[in-house]
């Protein structure tokens, strides 16, 4: 993966991982770009009901963020090793998982960011990654048409390129086409913002052909003067019609007490990805100042659902149960210090509530991932960096 951290490489030396799967009841310089139309939508979003996480599996291994259910009901995800992207399947609907097979396999190539999408009515399932090789990024995506059990190569979106780009989110649009978000240094240096990060988003028309039905766009960014603009691990919901939302990882864009924090953002379209609607871009949550050091600790790596046709969840990881001054936000993974968290909107998809908690068992985590199971029920996975257990709500 790679968090917009303040380092410009991507943390991309990974092992296989263990995992912590929960459940959850839920009740959810560059062009300016003009909003559309603004289309009516609910102005109050239903509460979600009290509870907390639980156990549900209690050891193995899962896949990393993004599960799909497959035509025949299983759910399917992937997670990379390394050298290789793995397959996870599960018939209990994520109680356990098993692995079924592999995406790619290649000794020269490393691959990361693994996200799949099945395409209901269908047994077209696609994968998204990204591949590091020869000193060059790529956002790569595969094609299963029999439930993910042989995958085929399908297209490039992205690269090669020596800039990073990678961290690929696949959302379909209501009107049936495939859209591609991804975290691109590319992008924004050549708009002229060398040293910053940018979202972007490629589309085809429906589910074929080549990834130019939108150009590419520039989903997320800071505009202020003088603002670093790092934004990276996005992933994308639909509010109602044509209305989505992006909620994406960011570094400060102004340094708190000498050092950016990871911080959660979020910007809204009203034409399906088209155009974005800086009025609506928000901080999803920032986390508090350390009174000894002056500096804030950080909220990285989320993740957003809709559930329900309610409010709109986000899990993240945040260190600011750690005692002492915040981790660095280019700190490595594995040092890092932190608890898994949870915000929904509140009203209008524009405020947010106060954290809750998901996981504080353990104190190395990254990566958590949400999937509704069933309307209102929805599973949380979370990276547990080599360790054994999941959990339930």
């Amino acid at each position: 993966m790679n968090p917009s951290c303040w380092s410009f490489r991507p943390r991309h030396a990974r092992r296989l991982m263990m995992f912590a799967l929960l459940t959850a009841s839920l009740g959810a310089c560059a062009p300016e770009e003009d909003a559309q139309a603004q289309e009516p939508v609910a102005q109050v979003e239903s509460e979600l009901p009290a509870g907390g996480w639980r156990v549900l599996m209690p050891a193995g291994g899962a896949p990393i963020r993004g599960i799909t259910r497959r035509a025949d009901g299983l759910l399917i995800g992937g997670s990379s090793w390394g050298h290789g992207i793995d397959v996870w399947t599960s018939s209990n609907g994520g109680a356990s998982w098993s692995l079924h097979g592999s995406v790619a396999n290649n000794p020269n190539v490393e691959f990361g960011d693994v996200t799949m999408l099945a395409i209901p009515g269908t047994r077209t399932v696609f994968c998204a990654f990204r591949e590091y090789a020869d000193g060059q990024f790529r956002v790569t995506i595969t094609r299963s048409d029999n439930d993910g059990d042989g995958w085929v190569y399908d297209s490039t979106v992205a690269g090669p390129t020596t800039r990073f780009v990678g961290a690929p989110f696949l959302f379909r649009r209501g009107n049936g086409d495939l859209q591609v978000y991804y975290d691109s240094e590319l992008l924004a240096a050549q708009s002229g913002f060398p040293g910053h990060q940018w979202i972007a988003m490629q589309g085809r028309q429906g589910l074929a052909g080549a990834w130019t039905a939108y150009g590419t766009v520039t989903v997320s960014r800071d505009k202020r003067a003088g603002a670093l603009s790092r934004e990276g691990m996005p992933t994308v919901v639909q509010l109602a019609g044509d209305r989505i939302m992006a909620v994406v990882e960011g570094v400060e864009a102004f340094p708190t007490g000498g050092a950016r924090a990871n911080v959660i953002n979020a910007v809204q379209s009203w034409d399906g990805g088209r155009t974005w609607d800086d009025s609506l871009r928000r901080t999803v949550y920032s986390s508090r100042i350390d009174p000894g050091s002056g500096r804030r600790y950080n909220a990285y790596v989320p993740y957003a659902i809709r559930v329900g046709g309610g409010p709109v969840g986000v899990a993240f990881c945040s260190d600011e149960d750690k005692a002492g001054p915040p981790d660095l936000s280019s700190a490595p993974v594995d040092q890092r210090n932190c608890h898994v968290g949870f915000v929904t909107t509140t009203a209008n998809f524009e405020t947010w509530s106060a954290p809750s908690p998901v996981w504080t068992g353990t104190s190395r985590n990254y990566t958590p991932g949400l999937f509704e199971r069933a309307p209102n029920d929805v599973i949380a996975v979370i990276d547990g960096l080599g360790t054994n257990r999941v959990l339930l709500r």
